[in-house]
């Protein structure tokens, strides 16, 4: 979670929520975790522009299921 902390300061409850529900968006963030991990040291590494890359779709992949659950929560009301 210290991870994904960095990215999305502002919506750890809500990350922390939906991980616990919704394994599709569990997995997104296993993910987000894992190649995080994954980055090199070196900038100049002909993978780290493969890695951000994937990178960047699963935090466009973790902004929008945060967004849907958030409208949802706003309609269930």
């Amino acid at each position: 979670m210290d991870l994904l902390a960095r990215s999305f300061p502002d919506h750890l409850n809500e990350i922390g929520r939906l991980r616990s529900s919704d394994t599709v968006f569990a997995q997104i963030c296993s993910d987000y975790e894992s190649l995080t991990a994954l980055l090199p040291r070196d900038a100049s590494d002909p993978t780290y522009s493969d890695i951000v890359s994937s990178l960047h779709g699963l935090e466009e992949e973790i902004r929008q299921c945060i967004e849907t659950a958030a409208t949802r929560h706003r309609t269930d009301r």
